[in-house]
């Protein structure tokens, strides 16, 4: 089996190296530079002590990518829609989404762009979404994720492809739901990592998080999607690991701006993207435009986007009307 997969970040790379146990991988990176660098030396920036395996190929060009062959989306949300806007795709090409969150073009998320604006079959799409953080599944320490699919068939065959003795793959056929939960938690993250800056105490960090989870169930009212799934691994389980993970670049951000930074020191700082500035802005559409209630949502839209200071935003959340908790 042909492998491509486009994107060469920490997530990418880890992807194509649990791959590489069982097949060649032919990796897409836009910059000319990045390309030659992981080339020549084998070695990724921010994945310490590893070394890429030589069956892992690398180009700039995506006019050497074949889409009829299995194609792995793993580049940062935002990027997709220029990406295969410039791709030749291949209707009955597969493709694995192994991006979170919404496309801010259209606010839609990716399965959707791919089978609306680029018509390709929903049966030949799936989502990998779980609480993987690179640096851990790099390093062998056991972890689990979700593949989910309409197509069964093309979920337990991409579940066999990665599943090894510390990286366990579970199949799902609800494939928004498992990209709702991906998406949203990194807004989420952001929030915690503001409670850590603040110095805010485990009970707050606690009550925002569980609350957080709530504003994720509040989607189910708009979305088609198993409310069990949101409290699977990719919902629940993908939240927990971006709330607490040091790892987590969210959470990083969160808590650089809750120390006094500003969004644009926070984000040189942190130096890789984080997905949750991008799905906060597009959230904070989706829900004006339904009026859903998700106050903690909101409230980081406005201290990442109107400069509200994140003391008050957190007496606006402790002020609120007194309500029952479901």
């Amino acid at each position: 089996m042909k492998i491509n997969l486009i994107g060469g970040g920490t997530w990418g790379i880890t992807l194509a190296y649990l791959l590489s146990k069982k097949t060649s991988i032919f990796v897409w990176q836009r910059s000319v530079k990045k390309t030659s660098y992981f080339s020549k030396t084998r070695e990724h920036p921010n994945l310490k002590s590893f070394s890429i395996p030589s069956n892992i190929s690398f180009t700039s060009s995506l006019d050497s990518i074949d889409f009829n062959n299995l194609t792995i989306l793993a580049v940062p949300s935002h990027a997709i829609f220029d990406i295969l806007s410039q791709s030749d795709l291949k209707k009955n090409g597969k493709f694995l989404i192994a991006s979170k969150g919404f496309d801010p073009n259209f606010s839609k998320l990716i399965s959707e762009i791919m089978e609306n604006s680029f018509n390709v079959n929903i049966d030949n799409i799936a989502v990998i979404s779980g609480p993987n953080h690179a640096e851990e599944v790099i390093h062998g320490m056991a972890s689990a994720t979700v593949i989910a699919s309409s197509n069964t068939n093309y979920a337990k065959e991409l579940q066999s492809l990665f599943s090894s003795d510390n990286f366990r793959a579970y199949t799902s056929d609800d494939i928004i739901g498992v990209q709702i939960g991906g998406a949203v938690k990194n807004i989420i993250a952001i929030a915690s990592g503001l409670c850590v800056g603040l110095k805010l105490g485990d009970n707050t960090q606690a009550a925002l998080v569980s609350r957080g989870m709530n504003e994720i169930l509040n989607l189910t009212t708009i979305y088609n999607l198993n409310t069990k799934t949101l409290y699977g691994l990719s919902g629940l389980g993908d939240l927990i690991a971006t709330c607490y993970s040091p790892y987590s670049r969210n959470r990083q951000l969160g808590v650089l701006i809750g120390k006094g930074y500003s969004l644009k020191d926070a984000k040189d700082e942190v130096k890789m993207i984080s997905e949750g500035i991008n799905a906060c802005k597009i959230l904070k559409n989706i829900s004006d435009k339904h009026n859903l209630d998700m106050p903690i949502c909101t409230q980081v839209y406005k201290i990442l986007f109107e400069k509200s200071d994140p003391g008050d935003s957190l007496n606006h959340l402790m002020t609120r009307n007194l309500k029952d908790e479901n």
